[in-house]
């Protein structure tokens, strides 16, 4: 749904805020972390758009995952959701409280141990810093006040979950890849922010404007 230059614009202009939340969680967890954005793209219901979804999505979307969803509106409205792998999620929170280092860490597939109300507090702080970046991004963009919820948190296993993203007449997703790095510990990452057809069209012509100012510059 956008084309190359788009894409690129988008990406710039997200990745500002996505180093700022970066820097943020930094200051807040005294360690050292970094985002990087390696690839984003926007989805509709089409039968296309199914299958550069398919292609695109990241490989953990396959797995048990843990959810962080942060709701915005009212005129540009939808929802954002931080995606971590559960496995991958739980080593996150220990680093970040200080109860494992990242040389001890052994994966196992769906991880081997229930989550905590710790560990739901410790990633919604996460998905806070993190999507209240993305959303803020959106609005500073659009040049509109977003009003948003806190976040919620749940974890359940991924495909069961997945068509939803494809239900509504009107609905468009904007996905973004990303990892989340600290000290030693890597792991993949997906924002997603569900849209409407009318914010997504608003997005569109937003971009469009940029590219244009770029271009007469």
């Amino acid at each position: 749904m956008l084309n190359k230059l788009q894409k690129e614009a988008l990406r710039e202009h997200m990745n500002i805020y996505i180093g700022q939340a970066a820097s943020l969680l930094s200051d807040m967890l005294q360690k050292k972390i970094i985002l990087t954005t390696p690839e984003l793209f926007i989805l509709s219901r089409s039968e296309e758009d199914r299958a550069v979804y398919e292609e695109m999505k990241p490989s953990f979307f396959n797995s048990h995952v843990v959810v962080s969803t942060l709701r915005f509106g009212t005129g540009f409205s939808g929802n954002a959701q931080l995606i971590f792998p559960r496995d991958k999620s739980q080593w996150l929170v220990k680093l970040i409280l200080g109860e494992a280092d990242s040389s001890e860490m052994v994966l196992t597939e769906n991880g081997d141990e229930e989550l905590t109300d710790t560990d739901f507090d410790a990633i919604r702080e996460i998905g806070n810093v993190i999507l209240n970046s993305i959303v803020g991004a959106m609005g500073n963009l659009l040049e509109v006040k977003l009003d948003y919820s806190l976040p919620e948190v749940q974890a359940f296993y991924y495909p069961e979950q997945e068509e939803a993203l494809f239900k509504g007449t009107d609905s468009h997703v904007l996905v973004i890849s990303n990892t989340f790095s600290m000290e030693e510990f890597e792991t993949d990452g997906a924002i997603l922010i569900v849209l409407g057809l009318e914010s997504v069209m608003e997005l569109i012509e937003k971009i469009n404007e940029i590219l244009l100012d770029l271009e007469e510059n």
